[in-house]
């Protein structure tokens, strides 16, 4: 009668066991699929962009906006290129505000990042260009 018992617990222990994998990897396949079939997330486009608007951002049109900072001392230049007129520098970890979304421009070698990608940034009364490849925090805050 022992053996009997030992031998159906084993056989109920494998059972068990073999439904716990089945479920685990059931489980897992819907999770994959699901978050593979999910679009994806995009930020909204400007309608114009800040540099070639003086006047204050219009909420209706654009009603998200950005702040980013970056890593190291940043070059905020006039034109998304490395050679354009920098208007200042904006020191490492100093929030700013940013545009939603980053911008193609001439390519550049700053921050251990070879890049054409920019981030068009308001500080100190300008709106310019900062590197992409710099870029430490990047967030909506609206």
């Amino acid at each position: 009668m022992i053996k009997f018992t030992k031998g159906v617990i084993m056989v109920l222990k494998k059972l068990f066991t073999a439904i716990g994998v089945t479920a685990a990897a059931f489980a897992l396949s819907l999770t994959a699929s699901t978050s593979a079939t999910a679009a994806p997330i995009e930020a909204p486009t400007p309608v114009k962009s800040r540099i070639e608007n003086t006047a204050a951002p219009d909420t209706a049109a654009e009603p998200r906006t950005c702040r980013a900072r970056f890593t190291d001392g940043l070059n905020h230049r006039l034109r998304a290129e490395a050679g354009s007129q920098i208007l200042g520098i904006i020191p490492a970890g100093t929030w700013v505000q940013a545009s939603c979304e980053r911008v193609d421009g001439g390519e550049y070698d700053a921050c251990g990042v070879a890049s054409a990608y920019w981030l068009e940034i308001y500080w100190n009364g300008n709106w310019g260009h900062g590197a992409w490849g710099c870029l430490q925090d990047w967030e909506f805050t609206s």
